[in-house]
């Protein structure tokens, strides 16, 4: 979520976008934020033919998912790599991309 948070905040502050933080949480802000992002793409993109704001929250539930199954994953990858290689785990680092379908209306994590 760190990374995405991150890529959330240079993408708002790009197009002259705020990121509102509240006082209930990080987790609740970065949701919150992200919808309010995917609406300004939908709004601002192809992706605005048909689709309403149901599909921006279709879309936060699929990148959560992919976010926490990358998550797993990359504990499952630095667990063994830091038993076969004797790495420290501080020197695996996981780097994230973002990609924006405006076809499908939904982020791609890889």
């Amino acid at each position: 979520m760190r990374q995405w948070k991150a890529y959330l905040l240079n993408e708002l502050a790009a197009h002259g976008l705020g990121y509102m933080e509240t006082d209930v949480g990080d987790s609740v802000d970065i949701k919150a934020n992200s919808l309010a992002y995917f609406c300004w793409l939908r709004t601002t993109s192809r992706a605005d033919n048909g689709f309403g704001e149901s599909r921006d929250a279709i879309a936060w539930k699929m990148l959560e998912r992919q976010l926490r199954d990358l998550a797993r994953k990359a504990e499952k990858g630095s667990a063994s790599l830091v038993s076969k290689l004797h790495l420290d785990e501080r020197q695996i680092q996981v780097s994230l991309s973002f990609s924006y379908d405006a076809e499908q209306h939904i982020v791609y994590v890889s």
